[in-house]
C-alpha cells in the first residue's frame, strides 16, 4: 500500500532506491537460483540486474515474505 522512491547524486554514481511495504518473496532464495522466482517469474529483475552489471553499476534487491522488498540500482555517470 506504500511505496517510497529516491533519485540520489552521489557525485560519480546515481542511484535509485525503491521501497514498498508489500508481501515481499525470499530473496535469498530468489538471489539462489541466479534471479528466477520460484513461481516462473523474476526475470525482469535478473534483467535489470545484468543490464546494470553491464554498464558498471549493479541492483540490490533485499525483501522477506511479509516483510516488503527494497529495491537499490546504481549507475555511474
Amino acid at each position: 500500500s506504500r511505496v517510497v522512491v529516491t533519485l540520489a547524486d552521489a557525485g560519480d554514481a546515481v542511484r535509485l532506491d525503491i521501497v514498498d511495504d508489500g508481501i515481499g518473496f525470499d530473496a535469498r532464495h530468489w538471489d539462489a537460483q541466479g534471479g528466477v522466482g520460484s513461481r516462473g517469474g523474476g526475470y525482469g529483475l535478473r534483467s535489470m540486474r545484468a543490464r546494470l552489471r553491464e554498464l558498471g553499476g549493479g541492483l540490490d534487491v533485499e525483501s522477506a515474505p511479509g516483510d516488503g522488498t527494497a529495491l537499490s540500482a546504481h549507475i555511474p555517470l
